[in-house]
């Protein structure tokens, strides 16, 4: 288990992503900025176009169920009236200073550094193909658009406190809409037409897993191909910019069948300023530490890693796209180049 120490953060992260991975349920939200300008509108034109998030799992399903409301039926607006005045509660390379291996650092002999460092690299890639998986199956389900719906559609609300009502939605007041924490409408208490999903937004937590190949440093020796896996976790402040940590594997077998093993670990900047329909494109740079082992010549060694390059993505719904990146990456005294692709989620 020592060897696995250095790996813990990325699995805590993981494990903090699995939740995520519920079911879309038949909820949606709406968000408040869209709740406050529909109840500025006419009453019997607010069901025309209304933008919808879907709910994971039974975050939103209310605690008593709603009338449901039949096509045809007629818009009246009254008053909101809450019983005592509220709404009813419901709680719920030359390289420098070298360390050569002498006993088996990690937990691995010296010779069996590298390999053993490549098949902890492997469990974890299974592991973020797991998640990555599991999320992108979710999220290319979830819907995130806008909907037609009939102005007499039951919106359910919660309020600052955990109070909750519901009422229908042409009799939404900016009151109303103010007094809410949150609200949301289901599609099997009323006719639903979806109208199409938003493009795609970044802005939030993202995850990403990307294969594809790379130059392996070889001490002694020119840089050999071979495989690559990134898995980068973050945060977009806005759509087109983002902050990530970024934990790349990279490996190799020398001409003598030893492993050659590459970390990388670096925080990367990803702009993403260009857009042509569902395309995007934009540069990456990152700067990190590389360790490296060579069961070849029994040594490993640590540097810093200046990289950059180019991205490339293809949006597949709001919250889900393709990404392939190329570049170019300074560590061990070498300058490598790589290329990966795979799949981003927001």
């Amino acid at each position: 288990m020592k060897s696995l120490r250095p790996f813990l953060p990325l699995g805590l992260a993981m494990a903090a992503l699995l939740p995520l991975t519920a079911c879309p349920g038949p909820s949606y939200r709406i968000p408040k900025s869209e709740l406050y300008a529909l109840s500025q509108t006419p009453p019997e034109t607010r069901g025309e176009h209304v933008r919808v998030v879907q709910s994971l799992g039974d975050a939103d399903t209310p605690p008593q169920p709603a009338p449901p409301v039949r096509a045809g039926v007629s818009v009246y607006v009254v008053a909101p009236i809450w019983i005592d005045g509220t709404p009813h509660h419901h709680r719920y390379h030359d390289r420098g200073p070298r360390r050569v291996n002498g006993g088996g650092g990690g937990g691995f002999g010296g010779r069996d550094l590298a390999r053993g460092q490549k098949q902890e690299a492997k469990a974890w890639l299974v592991v973020a193909a797991v998640v990555a998986g599991a999320l992108a199956l979710t999220e290319g389900i979830r819907y995130d658009g806008w909907v037609k719906l009939n102005p007499m559609q039951p919106v359910h609300l919660w309020g600052p406190y955990g109070e909750y009502t519901w009422m229908p939605l042409a009799h939404l007041t900016p009151d109303v809409v103010r007094w809410a924490d949150h609200a949301a409408v289901r599609s099997n208490e009323g006719p639903w037409q979806p109208l199409g999903r938003a493009p795609l937004d970044r802005k939030g937590f993202t995850y990403s897993l990307l294969l594809g190949a790379s130059e392996v440093p070889v001490f002694g020796s020119d840089p050999e191909a071979g495989f690559l896996g990134h898995i980068q976790f973050g945060y977009f402040p806005l759509h087109q910019f983002g902050i990530q940590a970024d934990i790349a594997y990279s490996w190799t077998d020398d001409s003598q069948g030893a492993t050659i093993f590459n970390g990388r670990y670096s925080l990367e900047l990803d702009a993403l300023p260009l857009s042509a329909g569902v395309f995007s494109a934009g540069a990456y740079g990152q700067i990190g530490l590389g360790s490296l082992s060579d069961d070849g010549v029994s040594f490993d060694e640590t540097d810093t890693l200046l990289g950059g390059g180019g991205l490339l993505q293809l949006e597949l719904t709001t919250r889900l796209a393709l990404t392939a990146r190329a570049g170019l990456l300074s560590v061990h005294d070498e300058t490598l180049t790589e290329f990966s692709a795979g799949i981003s989620i927001y």
